[in-house]
């Protein structure tokens, strides 16, 4: 008959865990990384005078350049790629 010690259990127990933690941290990272890449271009402006670019807070059409003070208006889509 086979029999399993408590620290044979204990070791394999704590490798699974491992395992699954790790699992959880590659899924965690990978999203967080998708939502910054979708966020940052949906945010990202590019002013006209001083072509300087610059993110903003708000999910908007138009807002002013922190250097210039000039009304920026966001790319379309197509632009940015």
């Amino acid at each position: 008959m086979n029999s399993i010690t408590y620290a044979d259990a204990f070791c394999t127990y704590f490798v699974c865990f491992l395992i699954f933690i790790a699992i959880l941290w590659n899924r965690e990272s990978s999203r967080v990384k998708r939502r910054e890449r979708r966020n940052f271009s949906t945010r990202l402006f590019f002013c006209d005078k001083c072509r300087r670019p610059f993110l903003q807070e708000e999910d908007i059409n138009l807002c002013r350049c922190p250097r210039c003070n000039t009304v920026c208006i966001r790319p379309r889509r197509r632009d940015l790629e």
